[in-house]
């Protein structure tokens, strides 16, 4: 029979932990857990939110990508800013595109590169779920404008520290300006 766990089940594990002895990785434990937990809660939240438009979050972080990037962008540019396996990718690319929300094309100056590019009925649809996440999910997350931002910080030295894109700091600190932080936008070759 499995033990019952009273309270949150982080905290549970950081007392098991501390009780096993590796107090030293306690608190570094739990912060994964809770990243990996909230990643899992929020997924789940912006798929709910998406469904009635047929998207999941997978596919709508596709289209915004080639909403951004109008000329369309390689397959391997999705899977390097995404980061996703390529296998994954096509996988994406192959619903959005059963959808009529994407399209392959040639690439201008590359015969072996196709590009991925949204449809007009794919930019209706990625401003469509742009809309519902901004009032259903972006907007009702439960913290202050200051707390999103420490907490954009302090996962950016995370993201960073897991050999993530550099992050850009916020003014007046080392590395620059956070209001010029780079968008990925693929370098148009037409």
């Amino acid at each position: 029979m499995p033990r019952r766990w009273h309270g949150d089940p982080i905290r549970v594990a950081r007392e098991l932990w501390i009780g096993n002895g590796w107090r030293d990785t306690a608190d570094a434990m739990s912060a994964v857990t809770s990243v990996l937990r909230v990643n899992q809660l929020l997924s789940q939240r912006a798929d709910a939110i998406l469904a009635p438009i047929d998207l999941t979050f997978a596919r709508y972080e596709v289209l915004v990508v080639l909403y951004f990037n109008a000329d369309g962008v390689p397959l391997s540019f999705l899977a390097d800013v995404l980061k996703l396996h390529q296998a994954s990718i096509t996988n994406l690319v192959d619903k959005l595109e059963k959808q009529g929300y994407l399209e392959r094309v040639k690439h201008p100056s590359d015969r072996r590169s196709t590009l991925a590019r949204a449809t007009r009925a794919g930019r209706a649809r990625v401003r469509m779920a742009i809309k519902r996440l901004n009032a259903e999910l972006f907007s009702q997350l439960g913290l202050t404008e200051a707390d999103l931002r420490t907490l954009t910080d302090i996962l950016g030295k995370l993201r960073g520290a897991s050999g993530d894109a550099p992050v850009a700091l916020e003014p007046g600190k080392e590395g620059g300006d956070a209001s010029r932080a780079d968008l990925p936008v693929a370098q148009s070759s037409a």
